[in-house]
């Protein structure tokens, strides 16, 4: 018996209705304020963009605002599910607190590891992992770049270390008694000598290198090498600390105490000042599977002693690269454009060493090496790949970049180390007044268009592109232009000098990824693609919203692609952006997949992408459970259609203050359902005729009903729209076949969705399939994720335009009243592709592609 209440002073059973209606209030509280927090989001990112000024109280504000968010998000999902994910709290707490001690200053969820894995390295970690492992790990995890993987002894790992031997108050001591570095070394390394690592960081490191060495290659040397705190920082500590190559397996764990001991040499007693407390610049350790190298050498993204020529400089030598970054190698030398395709300038080859023996004919041919005489180390290929790797690692550190890479014996390319280069300061030519100076003698392609998603200004050759366009054709530098802002952009974002699109929103999920790799955007330009030729060289200011066709050389401390000089180690940028890597990213992508699951919600944008989706599936689940059997006394809708369709109305899509009992079109006020009216409604897409049944499909009939009673999920007894001002719940029995429509549409494409679900028919089987075969192509042609079964069709779209997805439902509107018995008429399969050509025809055309 339905539970009673009150509602203006009258005591009523509470209907199914009003069960409905109570869901799906809690399920608009979880679309607002996941857009709430999702807008939060945004200006932290635009913070971290260069928008805004900010300081600590602003982010401690910021942060407690989304955390007691994201917890009503998740009160108001439990609520529509009878707390089925109460567990959500526990998980939700624990993030909560990781955000407050980062804020507090504390080493966050990875502090108390002494040994880190490879996979969790990033360049926001250089106090737990110092500065070189930090961006080996951003440029392998972020940037998909190639340098050994392996696992670094933490700056935790170090202290563990040093604290079990007690070697911080001995070492303190002895810079007490002597002033003289040499003097200082040689006792410290005579402690270091006698301490003992322990245990727990012994077993650490065991498994962590057990772990490297059942990778796929095996590897059984390794590279241990120094990577302390500020190295490659402010301070670039470049050769002072001692690293150690072709280690054996068993003696990884020595070399990594020898190299702990070279924070303490002589020469880094002088580096530091011989009175600095040993507390100070703390190291930790980067062990990595050693690579044999073929050729070595180093790579200056702007050639420093000409940083406005805009060309790159690199130096290659056969094998290991030691001498060349010690100064004993000048090797060869290349001097090449910095824009694709990265044409060769210069190149000065080096003498080779030859056997004294060989003739004049065998120094023609080749030498031991393998090279002719006279020809470089490396080939154009590999300078091409490897100035690629730089631009794109000059634009994520947002300074040009000085950078360690070896060959090996396979022709693959390795990062061995990447660190900012040291470039004369800039000269009062390339002033931003000087730049806008120059910019305004262009010709403007696009002005005052667009959303502004990442500030920056940026040139580069226009190159269209869509969701299909692989990443890897699209050429690094360039400026990417696309119809849609659909987050399958991503890989392309990465590789973009900029880019700029007809749709989207400084909110959508590609958005977020241009901020994240700071490429200039202009999302929701309008006439972009067409405004902007193919190949045509532009400059993108995105402050002021404008192309220009030309080029204008931008200043050497400019990173490729950015648009604002970065501080190194910015410790404030730093913070922001460790915060944002426990609130942005979104690793539950996929909800159909088995690990979409709330266990796995690693972020504040994964609960919220979770609690969307569950309560979206508990609005869809109430109306296919068959708990709204009827609209009882619900208006019915005044139409010529050949079908009684009642409306119930649950908040703000009905104006009917009289409560007729039948209503127009006109009356309807859902945004959703007055678009999928508009294509119901359309005469073209109903057939009138009576259905030409074969007697295969009466019998098929009879049966029918008494089938789907035993096997289907409940249906309303009849045609049922649910509504509200952004919500329809559309539920239509036509006959013997049964269709639900349920979608939310509003301004943000966020939380916009689409399910399509359509089973049944009179004719027989093999007609009614052919009939859900041809509706799920229509469906994918819409850009659904279309799943067939049988006469069984579902279908889901999401994240969609607001304009995309109101073209989408007056097509469902069509589809709808198109297939209505056209299951009789599917007599081969050949008709399947004749009715989809009609429905076409019928339609015009399908809407352009986009971010389903």
């Amino acid at each position: 018996m339905s539970p009673l209440w009150r509602r203006g002073g009258i005591v009523r059973r509470r209907t199914p209705a009003d069960a409905f209606g109570a869901l799906f209030n809690h399920f608009r509280r979880v679309v607002t304020i996941n857009n709430q927090i999702l807008e939060k989001i945004a200006d932290l990112e635009r913070v971290l963009g260069g928008e805004y000024v900010y300081d600590l109280t602003f982010l401690q504000n910021a942060v407690t605002d989304i955390v007691e968010k994201g917890r009503r998000v998740i009160y108001h999902l439990n609520a529509m599910s009878d707390d089925r994910y109460d567990l959500l709290y526990d998980r939700y707490t624990t993030m909560a607190d990781h955000l407050a001690d980062i804020l507090a200053g504390g080493a966050g969820p990875y502090g108390p590891l002494l040994v880190l894995d490879w996979d969790l390295l990033h360049r926001d970690l250089r106090h737990l992992a110092g500065g070189k492992g930090a961006v080996l790990g951003e440029l392998v995890n972020s940037l998909n770049l190639p340098s050994p993987v392996g696992f670094v002894v933490s700056t935790t790992g170090f202290r563990r270390f040093m604290e079990t031997n007690d070697l911080y108050a001995r070492i303190n001591a002895v810079l007490k008694q002597t002033s003289d570095p040499a003097i200082q070394a040689t006792r410290i390394g005579e402690l270091f000598a006698g301490a003992k690592i322990p245990h727990d960081l012994a077993g650490d490191i065991s498994r962590a290198l057990k772990k490297v060495r059942s990778g796929a290659t095996h590897p059984e040397r390794f590279a241990v090498r120094s990577s302390a705190v500020d190295e490659d920082g402010e301070r670039s500590f470049a050769g002072q600390f001692q690293s150690f190559l072709d280690v054996a397996a068993g003696e990884v764990a020595t070399a990594c105490v020898r190299v702990m001991a070279s924070r303490f040499s002589k020469r880094l007693c002088r580096y530091l000042g011989s009175d600095t407390p040993a507390e100070v610049e703390p190291m930790a350790v980067i062990v990595q599977p050693m690579a044999t190298a073929q050729a070595s050498g180093v790579l200056y993204t702007r050639d420093p002693n000409n940083p406005e020529s805009e060309t790159m400089v690199l130096s290659a030598v056969a094998g290991l690269g030691e001498n060349l970054v010690a100064g004993l190698d000048s090797g060869d030398r290349f001097v090449f454009d910095r824009s694709y395709p990265f044409a060769l300038f210069q190149s000065s080859i080096s003498s080779k060493n030859v056997d004294p023996s060989s003739t004049a004919a065998d120094f023609l041919s080749r030498m031991p090496s393998g090279l002719r005489r006279g020809s470089g180390v490396i080939g154009l290929a590999v300078l091409r790949q490897l100035a690629e790797y730089g631009i794109l690692l000059e634009k994520r550190f947002e300074y040009p970049q000085d950078i360690e890479w070896c060959l090996d014996l396979e022709g693959n390319i390795w990062i061995l180390q990447s660190r900012p280069l040291r470039l004369p300061l800039r000269s009062e030519a390339g002033t931003p007044e000087q730049l806008s100076a120059e910019l305004e003698k262009l010709p403007v392609l696009m002005t005052d268009r667009g959303h502004i998603c990442q500030l920056g200004l940026a040139g580069g050759r226009v190159v269209k592109v869509n969701e299909d366009t692989p990443a890897e054709t699209f050429p690094v530098g360039a400026v990417a232009v696309s119809h849609y802002a659909t987050p399958r952009l991503a890989e392309i974002v990465r590789r973009a000098a900029a880019i700029i699109t007809d749709i989207g929103s400084p909110t959508s999920h590609l958005a977020t990824i241009a901020r994240e790799y700071r490429t200039p955007a202009l999302f929701g330009a309008g006439k972009a693609t067409s405004l902007l030729p193919e190949g045509a060289y532009v400059m993108v200011d995105v402050e002021a919203q404008t192309v220009y066709e030309g080029k204008v050389e931008l200043p050497a401390d400019l990173p490729q692609g950015g648009g604002l000089t970065p501080l190194i180690n910015n410790r404030e940028e730093s913070l922001l952006r460790s915060l944002l890597r426990l609130i942005s990213p979104l690793n539950l992508t996929n909800p159909a997949s088995s690990s979409f699951r709330m266990e796995n919600c690693l972020t504040i944008h994964d609960f919220l992408r979770f609690c969307h989706e569950r309560a979206v599936a508990e609005l869809i689940g109430f109306h296919t459970s068959g708990k709204l059997i009827s609209g009882g006394g619900a208006p019915l809708l005044r139409t010529d259609l050949p079908m009684r369709l009642r409306i119930i109305d649950i908040g703000r899509g009905l104006d009917n203050p009289g409560n007729d009992k039948r209503v127009n079109p006109e009356q309807i006020t859902s945004i959703p359902f007055r678009f999928l009216l508009k294509g119901l409604l359309d005469g073209r897409f109903w057939d009138q005729e009576p259905a030409p049944f074969a007697l295969r499909d009466i019998f098929a009939g009879i049966t029918r009903p008494i089938a789907m009673l035993a096997s289907a999920k409940p249906y309303s007894g009849e045609n049922l729209a649910i509504i509200a001002d952004n919500y329809c719940n559309l539920s239509l029995r036509l006959g013997y076949h049964f269709n639900i429509i349920d979608c939310y549409l509003s301004d943000e494409s966020d939380d916009n969705h689409v399910y399509f679900r359509f089973v049944g028919g009179f004719a027989e089987a093999g007609k009614r399939e052919r009939r859900a075969l041809m509706i799920s192509q229509v469906l994918a042609g819409l850009h659904f994720k279309v799943e067939v079964k049988g006469d069984l069709v579902l279908g889901k779209a999401k994240m969609l335009e607001r304009a995309h997805l109101e073209s989408i439902l007056i097509h469902l509107g069509e589809l709808v009243a198109f297939t209505r018995q056209l299951d009789v008429k599917m007599i081969d399969d050949a008709a399947v592709e004749e009715f989809f050509n009609e429905f076409i025809r019928r339609i015009g055309e399908i809407p352009e592609e986009g971010g389903a």
